[in-house]
C-alpha cells in the first residue's frame, strides 16, 4: 500500500511540474491556458492526496511495528519470569526436609537411584590392603575409624551414571563428618535402566565401636544406619 501511494504522488509531481509548464508557456505564446491551468490543478489535487495517503499508512504501519515489539517483549518477560519460577522451585525442592532412609532403602528419583547395603568394618579384599597402609598415609583407612561403604546405585533415565564417592558425607552420631578415602572399588558407569555396585571408605572422627550410628547423606537423601558391634 505505501508503494501504490508512493508512486501516485510521484506521478501527481511529475503532472503538476508538466501542466505548470504547459501553462506557463501558453501564457507566454497568449493562448489558451484553460486546459494546462485544469492538468496542473488536478495533478495537484492528486499529489497532496497521494502523499497524505502514503504518510497515513506509513505511520500506521510504524505503529504495528512498535506494537509487535511490545509484544515480543511481554513475550521475553514472560519466558524469564518462566524461567524464574522454574529456578525457584528447584531451589525450593533442593532446600526441602532431605528424604530419611535406612540400609537396603532406595532413594529413587526420575533419573537415579541409591541403595546403601553396607555400612561396617567387614572389609573387602581391597578394603583389607588400605587398612593402616603406610605407603601412602592419605590412602590409608584407619583399623579403628575406618568404615567401608557399599552402594548400589540404578540409572533410571540418564546417558549413564557413577556416583561420586565426593558426593556423599559421612557423619557419626555427634554429627561431625568423617574424611573421605580417595579410593573406590567399582566404578562402572552403567547405561539407563541398569544397575551397578561401588564401595568407598571413609574415616570416622572417633573410633568405631565408639560410634552408635552413621548419617550418609547424598543429594537430597539421608541415610541413617546403625553401626554393629
Amino acid at each position: 500500500m505505501e508503494l501504490f501511494f508512493a508512486l501516485f504522488c510521484f506521478g501527481g509531481l511529475i503532472v503538476f511540474v508538466g501542466g505548470l509548464f504547459w501553462l506557463l508557456f501558453n501564457l507566454v505564446k497568449k493562448r489558451d491556458f484553460r486546459k494546462p491551468g485544469i492538468v496542473a490543478v488536478a495533478s495537484l489535487i492528486v499529489f497532496i492526496l497521494s502523499f497524505v495517503g502514503f504518510d497515513y499508512t506509513y505511520s500506521n504501519s510504524d505503529s504495528v511495528n512498535d506494537e509487535g515489539y511490545v509484544s515480543s517483549s511481554l513475550s521475553d518477560r514472560t519466558q524469564d519470569d518462566n524461567s524464574s519460577s522454574d529456578s525457584s522451585e528447584l531451589s525450593s525442592e533442593s532446600s526441602s526436609e532431605k528424604v530419611k532412609l535406612s540400609l537396603n532403602e532406595e532413594y529413587k528419583t526420575s533419573t537415579f537411584g541409591i541403595k546403601i547395603t553396607q555400612a561396617n568394618q567387614n572389609w573387602n579384599e581391597h578394603g583389607q590392603s588400605l587398612v593402616n597402609d603406610a605407603t601412602i598415609p592419605s590412602l590409608a583407612v584407619s583399623s579403628q575409624n575406618g568404615l567401608q561403604v557399599t552402594v548400589d546405585y540404578t540409572n533410571y533415565d540418564m546417558g549413564s551414571f557413577l556416583p561420586s564417592i565426593f558426593d556423599f558425607t559421612v557423619y557419626d552420631n555427634d554429627g561431625k563428618a568423617g574424611k573421605i578415602v580417595n579410593q573406590q572399588d567399582g566404578q562402572d558407569e552403567v547405561s539407563k535402566g541398569r544397575t551397578g555396585t561401588t564401595t568407598f571408605w571413609v574415616n570416622l572422627p572417633k573410633p568405631y565401636a565408639d560410634t552408635k550410628y552413621v548419617e550418609i547423606e547424598y543429594a537430597n537423601a539421608v541415610f541413617k544406619i546403625n553401626l554393629e558391634h
